[in-house]
């Protein structure tokens, strides 16, 4: 296929768009004002010959960490300062776009992002004064030390110790053994000098429970280890290998007492433990992290997946559905529509829920402010479910769209493998998935004791106690679009799965059984359970903006296909508790799964706007199968060309180990040849 056969595909299938692509665009970024505030920054940082991105799948982990490093510190300590974009403020606007733009580079990221970010939410003001300044102009580089090798998620049981000296007004930070040993910091490998420590505070024997120390871990002059630090990278990973993990351990290393962040609680001189206001606070700053994460990583990841598969699904031809007719573009197929529409629908709907938690997260934040801590249990539920779902989507999403692109999809120049790695490890940050589902399982539970007790419930799960249909009245194709009977099977599932799981577990621990087996017997169904809830947030979430948001109706109509697609692809994929306690019948599964098909080929005509909608640049995707131009074969080919297998004709070491066996077969060849 030539190059302007392959332009023209992409030209016609834009032509096909049914509503106004800018429009859609500035709903994805939140308006038209932050749409030019993104595409100022984009302009900026790409057009700089220092940012430019660089092919890093031929680098060693080594080359991807040193040319990270180089990049993201001219970005902080040059570039951005220049532009006056303080991104370890959490309410800098340019941050929001930051994750987008500069790609893959993680570099010096969690510096700004949790290390810096801690110590504004966990220090006094004058600790504030003094740590913040030095690691906002990286006169420090810092790292958060919370994950230790044999613990994780399990905050009360990390080992690291800090124990007050009050003779020397110290504290004496020491890992007792080597499970003890943090694990996993970034940037803590090679690069920080300082780590913010969480470790739990002995006083007179007694435990405290778990504090934040800011610790010097390497020399400020030569960069080798402080005195009693043991500190190094933990090695390669799966994936992201420019990242700096590292493990750090203490044999009685002393700090000044004034290193203790001490905003929610102090030790005085003598020794006393004063509390000064929540405790719980300690952690609302890893909150932005997590919603930053699930959006950098998880969003943005299926966003430009899609982007990648639907414009190559529509640029390549493969097949035809009538003998001897000519080849037709593989998003022909409904199978491929069934992979690729879903997905994008899916990060629509991904996509205008992170957009409302963040909102939630910077209400909050105002609110501490004006000193009103606000609902901290249902920030920390929220966050923590939509990242375990949105991550867990995502993975499958990339996966999915990346087979629909066949063999090409294989390889690093598609863009594909990159996202797909950077995705997988989001779903065990701040531990695995299935750790944040239990955590969400026990409000979960909670909520379940109030139902029971005929109390009523606000917020996020407000829909739990109130009255729903024990039975789907739908009754023909028609219905099954209508967002608000799939908002009701999603709500009845999560509704039913929870109190039949809480009876359960009520009935299991009345015939004697202790509460941990209880709960740990109960844990799928409690995993199920909240996978169910967080569906089902996300759709509301997602019907909520479309019917909240001023929109023209081309708009409208198909977001509301997009919604309505979701709820269907996720109630098909998955109709065993709604068919079991009778809320749906046989034959309105099979009317759902037709109209299912039906929503497929209605999008089908907007595959492309709706990825064009997300405004990826060419350098963003990095990609020769989505580039906006749709030259896929030329790009593929000139990146072959280029690869750094291809630099010399003959590869001297190689050939030296094949020479004698080529060479017989030269003479054998010979031989033969004058028989």
């Amino acid at each position: 296929m030539s190059k302007s056969e392959e332009c023209m595909l992409l030209m016609d299938e834009r032509e096909k768009t049914t509503f106004s692509l800018e429009e859609m665009t500035h709903l994805l970024d939140g308006g038209k004002y932050k749409t030019d505030l993104r595409q100022s920054i984009e302009k900026v940082i790409l057009s700089d010959p220092r940012m430019k991105p660089e092919d890093i799948s031929c680098m060693s982990p080594q080359q991807q960490h040193n040319h990270g490093v180089k990049r993201m510190i001219y970005f902080y300590t040059d570039l951005a300062k220049k532009m006056s974009w303080d991104f370890t403020d959490s309410r800098c606007p340019e941050l929001e776009f930051l994750p987008r733009t500069v790609g893959m580079a993680t570099s010096l990221m969690l510096h700004a992002s949790a290390f810096i970010p801690s110590v504004a939410q966990l220090g006094t003001k004058e600790q504030v004064a003094k740590w913040y300044t030095l690691g906002k102009e990286y006169f420090i580089l810092g790292c958060y030390a919370q994950t230790e090798l044999g613990h994780g998620t399990n905050l009360r049981e990390l080992e690291t110790t800090a124990t007050f000296d009050q003779k020397r007004q110290e504290f004496v930070l020491h890992s007792p053994k080597l499970t003890s040993m943090k694990w996993w910091p970034g940037e803590l490998g090679k690069g920080a000098n300082h780590a913010l420590v969480m470790a739990q505070l002995i006083i007179q024997g007694k435990s405290y429970g778990m504090h934040a120390f800011l610790v010097q871990i390497r020399d400020l002059t030569s960069h080798r280890p402080m005195p009693g630090v043991t500190v190094g990278s933990i090695g390669s990973l799966m994936s992201m290998g420019g990242s700096d993990n590292g493990y750090l351990s203490f044999k009685s290393v002393r700090i000044p007492k004034a290193n203790m962040l001490a905003r929610y609680a102090e030790v005085s001189a003598d020794g006393t433990y004063i509390k000064k206001g929540d405790t719980k606070l300690m952690h609302a700053s890893m909150v932005n992290l997590r919603v930053l994460m699930t959006k950098g990583e998880a969003v943005l990841g299926l966003e430009k997946a899609c982007t990648i598969a639907a414009r190559y699904s529509c640029v390549r031809r493969q097949g035809s559905l009538q003998p001897s007719k000519p080849e037709i573009q593989v998003i022909e197929y409904v199978t491929q529509q069934h992979k690729i529409i879903s997905q994008i629908a899916t990060a629509y709907a991904m996509h205008f829920t992170i957009q409302h938690v963040q909102a939630i997260y910077n209400q909050f934040l105002q609110d501490l402010d004006k000193g009103k801590v606000g609902n901290l249990t249902e920030l920390h539920f929220v966050t923590a479910g939509v990242k375990a779902s949105m991550t867990e989507q995502s993975v499958e999403g990339i996966e999915t769209v990346r087979r629909a692109c066949g063999g090409h999809g294989f390889a690093h120049s598609s863009g594909l493998p990159a996202l797909l790695q950077r995705a997988i490890p989001s779903c065990t940050y701040e531990g695995d998935n299935t750790v944040m589902y239990l955590f969400c399982a026990r409000h979960l539970l909670r909520c379940a004791q109030k139902v029971f007790m005929g109390q009523p419930l606000e917020g996020s799960v407000k829909y739990l106690s109130a009255e729903i249909q024990n039975k789907c009245r739908a009754n023909k194709k028609e219905d099954f679009i209508n967002p608000n009977i799939l908002l009701a099977c999603l709500q009845h599932k999560a509704q039913a799965m929870l109190l039949e799981t809480a009876t359960y577990m009520q009935y299991i621990a009345s015939k004697g059984m202790n509460q941990m087996d209880v709960w740990n017997i109960s844990s799928v169904q409690l995993v199920n359970v909240v996978k169910a809830h967080m569906l089902q947030y996300i759709f509301s979430t997602f019907l909520d903006f479309i019917n909240e948001t001023y929109c023209s109706p081309p708009i409208r109509d198909v977001l509301l296909k997009l919604c309505a697609l979701y709820g269907i692809y996720n109630i098909n994929n998955n109709a065993t508790n709604l068919l079991k306690d009778g809320y749906l019948n046989g034959e309105q599964c099979t009317l759902m799964e037709r109209v299912e098909v039906d929503l497929l080929q209605d999008l089908r005509k907007n595959v492309v706007g709706l990825v064009d909608s997300f405004d990826f640049r060419d350098e963003i995707l990095n990609s020769c199968l989505g580039a906006y131009d749709g030259n896929v074969y030329e790009r593929l080919f000139e990146n072959a060309k280029n690869s750094p297998m291809n630099k010399d004709e003959v590869h001297e070491e190689t050939y030296k180990y094949l020479k004698p066996h080529l060479h017989k077969g030269r003479d054998i060849l010979k031989k033969m040849s004058k028989l």
